[in-house]
């Protein structure tokens, strides 16, 4: 019954600690669903795509100089320059535009 009660103790502590987790982890995970469509052309069309000066534009109203934005699985990709002026490649979320990291 002791050896029970400890291993009850050591679940509840356990999802105490992953609901402790979970909220950060849900701020990163995006919306990103891909919406490209194929024409009967063969070419593959993207809203992403299609308004990536809206996209660059958008970033720019928020602070953040993006160049080459792109449609990325569904995701926003852009390449940032940084204020020490180094290029990244970061991801937004497209209805959004959250910056999207990587949890690890």
């Amino acid at each position: 019954m002791n050896r029970l009660s400890i291993l009850a103790a050591a679940g509840l502590l356990g999802l105490g600690l992953a609901g402790g987790v979970t909220p950060s982890f849900a701020e990163s995970i995006a919306s990103c669903q891909s919406t490209a469509v194929n024409s009967y052309a063969g070419d593959t069309h993207s809203p992403i795509n299609d308004q990536s000066g809206t996209f660059a534009a958008a970033l720019k109203e928020k602070g953040i100089q993006a160049t080459n934005v792109q449609d990325w699985g569904g995701c926003v990709k852009a390449d940032v320059v940084e204020k020490n002026g180094h290029v990244a490649q970061e991801f937004f979320d497209p209805a959004t535009l959250q910056r999207l990291t990587v949890n690890g």
